[in-house]
């Protein structure tokens, strides 16, 4: 049931009381639904969660607020949710525990090892750069792979921050995850 259905049909079970009355409750539930709308939600999602027109109508009839109509109709979602959230803990515990740590520590490990072969490659251009005056005859063929090495070099310390850089990001987007689903389920 849609907004408006769901309006008209609550505004025809409310007939027998005063227009004011009547006025301020539709205007009330209006608000809801926009604000429902508003927070990514859809009109038949929100009708749902009021109950039948028939029964929301009888909370009124029964002196109930608007305000107090509502907030007996959205405290079953919240336990509901409570429910959802001892699961969803659960669920990031364990997916930490088998998943994320042990890939976390594998990524910091390969960057640890890229930063000690780019320790290597810096050692040995300065041992070729040293080594380049007793070449002889090779001496073309010792320059070339200095150049080599030190494109290698320059190639590995970009990798080396890149890595790090999006490494970095996405341990600060996961954790972000991780709160999210933590506080607010799955």
């Amino acid at each position: 049931m849609n907004k408006k259905e769901y309006l008209e049909k609550l505004e025809s079970e409310l007939g027998q009381m005063s227009y004011k009355d009547v006025k301020d409750i539709m205007d009330d539930i209006g608000e809801h639904f926009d604000e429902g709308v508003a927070h990514g939600k859809t009109e038949e999602d929100i009708a749902a969660g009021l109950g039948s027109p028939e029964e929301l109508a009888k909370s009124f009839r029964e002196g109930g607020t608007v305000a107090s109509v509502l907030q007996k109709k959205q405290a079953p979602v919240q336990n509901a949710r409570q429910k959802d959230t001892t699961a969803s803990a659960i669920f990031v515990i364990l997916f930490n525990l088998f998943v994320a740590i042990p890939l976390w520590i594998a990524i910091v490990c390969a960057i640890f090892t890229v930063g000690a072969i780019e320790i290597g490659l810096i050692a040995g251009l300065v041992g070729l750069v040293l080594a380049i005056p007793g070449f002889g005859n090779f001496l073309a063929a010792g320059i070339c792979l200095a150049i080599t090495i030190a494109l290698a070099v320059v190639f590995v310390a970009v990798l080396i921050i890149l890595v790090t850089k999006y490494f970095v990001i996405g341990t600060g987007k996961y954790i972000s995850w991780n709160k999210k689903i933590w506080k607010e389920g799955l």
